[in-house]
């Protein structure tokens, strides 16, 4: 039997071997929190998304999956409807435009792309 204390600087489980023997132990409440009611509900969330003018709902209900329409809302304060769910856009970043240059373009990619197998074709018939 051995015996040793070491202070535990976070919750959780913790293992502890000497190679051949494992030994877990358990640093924190034995039930904790997030593990007395496990049920998947909305009822916790309702009210917070609800005054924030979201709102919390199931996608499948026994009968089938119904999954809302996820839609950009710029403003206002509601951001759900019967079939759709909406997210505030914020403006955090703007696209200002793209530009796109052709890498192999016209003639230089093919002279590239036959060179290329021309010179795989060299090395490989060593």
């Amino acid at each position: 039997m051995w015996r040793h204390t070491i202070r535990a600087n976070e919750l959780g489980l913790w293992r502890a071997t000497d190679g051949k023997l494992t030994a877990l132990a358990n640093v924190g409440p034995a039930n904790p929190r997030e593990f007395s009611e496990v049920t998947s509900t909305t009822d916790v969330l309702a009210p917070l998304a609800n005054a924030t003018g979201g709102d919390a709902r199931r996608i499948a209900d026994g009968s089938g999956i119904s999954i809302p329409r996820v839609i950009a809302v710029r403003s206002g304060d509601t951001f759900k409807g019967d079939d759709w769910i909406g997210l505030k856009m914020r403006d955090a970043s703007v696209v200002r435009g793209i530009g796109v240059l052709p890498v192999f373009a016209g003639l230089l990619g093919l002279l590239l792309l036959i060179g290329s197998l021309g010179a795989t074709w060299a090395r490989e018939g060593r």
